[in-house]
């Protein structure tokens, strides 16, 4: 389907869904793409405030909001991904559960990217790119970056990202340790188990 232009894209969605054993998970998207996901909350009330707090609604106190803010209200359209909010979520939750429970390495849920400043889209098209089951070091990903002395800068980046799981940052670790993660170290070692679990697929193009 083709991108459709809308200039006032407004909609916000919001699903969750308890998926055991990990507990609350859920998304929150807009028209765009998703703005927020989470995992491994103890009560629906926990995880609907943390994507209320990821939304583009709650970020009020963030430089990221402002930015979108001042993004909606300058741009005479935006390109929007075809299909409602509402839709995107529904997607991308569906996805996040087949991550979990059935293995699924490949995510493709459009993302709604306003609120970042240029260096975290960098940052997290480059941590993207580490593959399901693979763990890459702050330095690896400064290096990749071009800015092998940013490396405090990437690890704000990298901690700032909202759309976990689909953004993967548990599989940049410290090079001395785990390193941190915005919902605690044990779920991501959870997750690297989890994922260290699974065959990884194989390129049909492999040499």
């Amino acid at each position: 389907m083709k991108p459709a232009n809308n200039p006032n894209p407004q909609e916000l969605a919001l699903v969750i869904r308890h998926i055991e054993p990990w507990g609350w998970c859920g998304v929150t998207t807009t028209e765009i793409g998703l703005l927020g996901a989470t995992l491994g909350h103890n009560s629906e009330a926990a995880c609907v405030d943390k994507l209320r707090a990821s939304s583009t609604a709650a970020r009020y106190r963030s430089r990221g909001a402002q930015r979108l803010q001042v993004s909606r209200l300058s741009e005479t359209s935006t390109v929007s991904s075809g299909r409602s909010a509402y839709q995107i979520a529904g997607n991308a939750m569906e996805q996040l559960w087949e991550y979990l429970i059935t293995g699924r390495q490949r995510l493709e849920t459009p993302l709604d990217l306003r609120a970042g400043t240029d260096f975290q889209h960098q940052a997290w098209d480059i941590v993207r790119g580490i593959t399901f089951g693979d763990t890459r070091s702050y330095g690896w990903v400064a290096e990749a970056l071009g800015k092998p002395a940013a490396t405090q800068a990437l690890g704000t980046a990298v901690g700032s990202n909202q759309m976990l799981i689909f953004v993967p940052c548990h599989r940049v670790v410290g090079s001395r340790g785990i390193g941190g993660y915005s919902r605690g170290t044990e779920l991501k070692r959870r997750l690297l188990d989890h994922e260290r679990s699974w065959p990884r697929m194989q390129s049909i193009f492999n040499d």
